[in-house]
């Protein structure tokens, strides 16, 4: 009979644990635990603190980045473009990628302004009273945050083979 109740209970036990396993995807894979609750509840201050220091450094990386691609692109590849057509001296991948790189410029400012303002809601928020509700903009926020890193590695890129291009150039000449 001991025999019989302790294999029921290890049979219990691994559908649980298979039930778990298997069926939790199905049911949610974002679900919230106490755990997380408690924990950002718990440190809601410090988060903050973290989150505003994190806000002040990125705003001064924005206007530094910012302001040097805006210079590269003003002082630099645009009039390199004009005076390579003032001087009927053509060159397509320069202009392709002057292009580019004003698109790439674009799309960096734009997906900065959106990060800036998903991150002061954040800040605003009452980690506190919501604490589900701020993680799932600290989610948004990390993406928004993730984008202006890929926008900031497509704009060296752009630079890196402008640079190149222009030296391609100047051999030919």
């Amino acid at each position: 009979m001991c025999y019989n109740k302790n294999m029921k209970k290890k049979w219990l036990i691994l559908n649980c644990i298979t039930f778990m396993l298997f069926c939790q995807p199905i049911i949610g894979v974002s679900a919230f635990s106490e755990t997380q609750k408690t924990a950002i509840s718990g440190n809601c201050v410090s988060i903050k603190e973290s989150l505003k220091t994190t806000q002040r450094v990125d705003t001064r990386a924005r206007v530094y980045l910012g302001g040097k691609f805006e210079a590269v692109l003003t002082r630099f590849i645009t009039p390199l473009n004009v005076k390579l057509v003032e001087n009927n001296i053509s060159n397509l991948k320069l202009l392709e990628n002057q292009s580019e790189f004003a698109t790439a410029k674009a799309f960096f400012s734009n997906d900065f302004v959106k990060y800036q303002q998903a991150l002061e809601e954040l800040v605003n928020m009452d980690c506190k009273a919501e604490p589900e509700a701020f993680y799932e903009k600290l989610l948004l926020t990390r993406e928004r945050r993730e984008l202006v890193k890929e926008d900031t590695i497509k704009l060296k890129e752009l630079l890196r083979v402008n640079v190149d291009l222009v030296t391609e150039l100047r051999r030919g000449l």
